[in-house]
């Protein structure tokens, strides 16, 4: 997923209030940081510090949002992702970041659903359709998940993580030709391997 490293917050709500941005905006990078290097406490508190300034920042709430989920505190991940999107409705992210959290808990039919709703608001998001694909493979819709992956990559071509998962596709489907090319685009991208998974999560 995609940090947000932006901020906003609802039109006119603290506006007669001075805030500190920059001050938000270093602990919103820091969090970023440490949910990268995996230290997702200290993510955790620095977007907490963050939102502790101004709680209507989806964006920061989203990021927090990920830190738990990456924690397994996938109640509050929800909780947070409920807020942001009661203060950017409809928003394709945090929608797709529902989907994560239902995808975790093996609840496949909501992940795919809300992906749905991703598409329907975004039809080039290629995380979804990456996801979606992932979703298909397991259970065995292979020419399905090749569409979902193929979709992926034309949006976003430089997406890793499905052409690692086209690399497995074509092998089920036994297109050897379609899966040299995909390892061949892995390896341009810096990839070491496209095989041994269906999936990057």
């Amino acid at each position: 997923m995609e940090y947000r490293v932006s901020l906003y917050s609802v039109p006119g709500v603290n506006a007669m209030e001075e805030i500190d941005y920059p001050k938000i905006s270093a602990l919103n990078k820091r969090g970023i940081v440490a949910t990268d290097e995996g230290k997702l406490e200290k993510a955790v508190e620095a977007f907490t510090q963050a939102l502790t300034l101004d709680p209507h920042l989806a964006g920061v709430l989203y990021n927090r949002a990920e830190a738990h989920r990456l924690s397994g505190d996938f109640e509050a991940a929800e909780a947070d992702l409920s807020r942001a999107l009661e203060l950017s409705p409809g928003e394709p992210d945090y929608l797709h970041a529902l989907g994560l959290l239902a995808y975790d808990k093996d609840d496949f039919d909501t992940a795919d659903a809300l992906w749905d709703n991703v598409l329907l608001a975004k039809p080039d998001h290629p995380q979804a359709w990456n996801d979606k694909g992932i979703v298909r493979f397991r259970r065995g819709l292979y020419e399905e998940a090749r569409a979902c992956f193929e979709k992926a990559v034309a949006a976003d071509p430089e997406l890793g993580e499905a052409w690692f998962n086209l690399v497995d596709t074509y092998e089920e489907l036994g297109l050897l030709r379609e899966r040299a090319a995909a390892m061949e685009r892995l390896r341009a991208l810096g990839w070491k391997s496209g095989a041994g998974g269906d999936e990057q999560r």
